[in-house]
Formats: C-alpha cells, structure tokens, sequence
C-alpha cells in the first residue's frame, strides 16, 4: 500500500481567489530568540489551499463543514485526466464509464501549476450539465485540481449550487500532477471548523492493497 499526498502546501502570501485576504504566517514565539517553544499564528481563508467546500457555501440552510457526512471523507475515486479542455461537459463524462462510481477526481493541465504563480482566471472547470450528469449518476464526491470546480467568469454559480444542492462533497485545489489516471483508494479529511462554510483539507490517494 502506497500513499500519495495530494495536497498543496499552505504557505504564506500563496495564490488564492481574487478579493480573499491573503494567507499570513507569523511565528509567535522564537526559541531562538529565548521563548520556551515555537509557535505561530495562521491567518487563512476557509477556501485556502486544498479544501473541502460545505452546502452553506452556496445553500443558505446548507450544512456546515462539521455537519458533513464522514463516510464521504473515504472511499473508492476514479481519477479522470482531462487534456486540452477548459470545460469539462456532461458529453465528455458519458464517455467515462462512471457507473457505480462513488468519488471522481479530475486532473487538468493546472496541476502543472504552483500556488506561488499569479491568478490564473481561465483555469478549467465543469459546465452545469456536467454537474448535472454527476448529480444523476449518484456521484458523492469531485475533486479537481483547480481552486474551483466552477468557472471563473460564471454569473450565476450554478455548478455549485447543483452540487451543493445535493450534498455532493466539493473538493478543490488538489495536485494531481504526477498521478496516473485510474482507480484509487482515497482519505480527505477536513478541518471540523464548527459553523463553517469550508475548510481546508489533507488528501490522500492510496495505491495498491494492504
């Protein structure tokens, strides 16, 4: 059994979405500087990094990220590579043999990209009718590598609120960069943030058998 961290770092003044506050970092305490211990003071945005978003993100009465249902944070995913496509369509997901598939993942061309780089607006994302197609497939769980699931210049955040109207778990931000599409096992494990709207997450893959 092989585990494969699929996060990205949280690391301070990293790109996150246009109008949030900036990721800051600060050590508290210094044993250099004669304090007992190191600590530090985090200040981040629940949607930092790789995180899980909530239905209260887009659901006015939508659980929060404490009220999740914990047997979605495990399970079976098909990672799906989607090359040369800005928009990935209800078409193309038809053609992906995703019966009885409980979690999927999507790596695009963004995984080849850091957090250290500018926003970059024309990143990857579902069409409504993809969302749709997941939703009616009985699909609990997408993952993608982008900072959204959604496109950047979406008026009306449909893909969310489809989504997340159906407790479909959101996971946003992973690094999928060197993993090869297939069947995986996977953890995700979100901060239990009480009354939150998302919250930053660990993933994992796990390759082959115990």
């Amino acid at each position: 059994m092989k585990l494969i961290d699929v996060t990205r770092p949280i690391f301070a003044n990293m790109t996150v979405w246009p109008g949030d506050d900036g990721v800051v970092i600060e050590r508290t305490a210094n044993i250099e500087y004669g304090d007992i211990a190191n600590t530090s003071r985090i200040c981040a945005g629940s949607h930092t990094g790789t995180h899980v978003d909530a239905p209260l993100h887009f659901i006015a009465d939508g659980k929060s990220i404490d009220q999740l249902d914990i047997s979605l944070f495990t399970g079976t995913v098909t990672v799906i590579e989607v090359a040369d496509t800005n928009c990935i369509t209800g078409e193309f997901l038809k053609k992906c043999s995703l019966t009885e598939c409980k979690a999927v993942f999507f790596k695009t061309w963004f995984s080849d990209r850091s957090l250290s780089e500018p926003f970059d607006k024309n990143y990857p994302g579902l069409d409504p009718d993809a969302a749709e197609y997941i939703v009616k497939s009985g699909i609990r769980v997408v993952g993608i590598d982008t900072l959204s699931v959604e496109k950047y210049y979406s008026k009306d955040f449909a893909v969310h609120k489809i989504l997340l109207g159906s407790e479909v778990l959101i996971i946003e931000g992973l690094c999928l960069k060197n993993i090869i599409p297939g069947k995986y096992n996977y953890i995700c494990m979100p901060l239990p943030i009480k009354g939150s709207d998302g919250a930053p997450a660990r993933v994992m893959l796990v390759d082959g058998d115990e």
